[in-house]
């Protein structure tokens, strides 16, 4: 628990003192994520639930590896490596990653709906009496909500392993942050739940258009770098 304590302290040490260059990444990610959060608005519209475009853009936008967000990935990699970035560097990291992260997106984005479905479909049986479904339907949203919950942790780790590894490869990439994931539960766990509430709750307020998905990244590179620092190296 100290190890995650102390990624999301220097996490939020690195965006704040170094602001705008967090908040031109931050905006820049945002305006390229525009595609899926106009999808989630017409969602939110049909569905008549205004809660869906900020839990959307919370795991759409923030938690998964979203190609958009690959170039904040990179800024957030070199804070974490007590390197002071510049906007150029974003850039590259786009043009270098974005394909890889869009393939990863694609898959994480297909098997969160799948796990949500199923978690909302159960949760609607547990709370109808009248159902046929109605006696398995409670431990069965328990156990979709727990795949979720996993899912979603994992994700803190595959953006940044992307990055990392020598070979950007997406099922390389899901299998080591499982890994780690199960390795470093305490630690994983901790950081996971401050980092989906930090992503929920910038969403939510707005935040996130201008220093939510910088903090996140941020949160995910400190946390690999404590946990696995040779592939995160910092400065002598």
């Amino acid at each position: 628990m100290r190890l995650g304590l102390r990624a999301v302290g220097s996490a939020c040490y690195q965006v704040f003192s170094h602001l705008a260059v967090s908040f031109g990444g931050n905006l820049l990610a945002m305006l390229l994520s525009l595609p899926i959060v106009v999808v989630l608005i017409v969602v939110a519209f049909f569905a008549h639930s205004l809660s869906v475009v900020p839990l959307g853009i919370a795991i759409l936008v923030g938690a998964l590896p979203n190609p958009a967000c690959m170039g904040l990935q990179t800024l957030a990699r070199e804070l974490a490596r007590g390197d002071t970035p510049d906007f150029g560097e974003q850039w590259q990291g786009l043009r270098t990653y974005w394909r890889v992260g869009l393939r990863a997106w694609l898959i994480a984005a297909a098997i969160t709906i799948t796990c949500a479905l199923n978690a909302a479909f159960w949760e609607t049986q547990a709370a109808n009496p009248a159902t046929s479904l109605h006696a398995v339907a409670a431990p069965l949203f328990v156990v979709w909500a727990l795949i979720l919950l996993f899912w979603l942790g994992v994700h803190l780790y595959v953006a940044p392993l992307l990055l990392a590894q020598a070979e950007a490869r997406v099922l390389l990439a899901y299998r080591n942050a499982a890994v780690i994931m199960l390795s470093r539960p305490v630690a994983s766990v901790t950081v996971s739940l401050v980092w989906l509430g930090a992503l929920v709750f910038t969403s939510a307020t707005a935040l996130a258009t201008i220093i939510g998905l910088a903090l996140a990244a941020s949160i995910q590179q400190n946390t690999l770098r404590l946990l696995l620092p040779n592939l995160l190296p910092t400065q002598d």
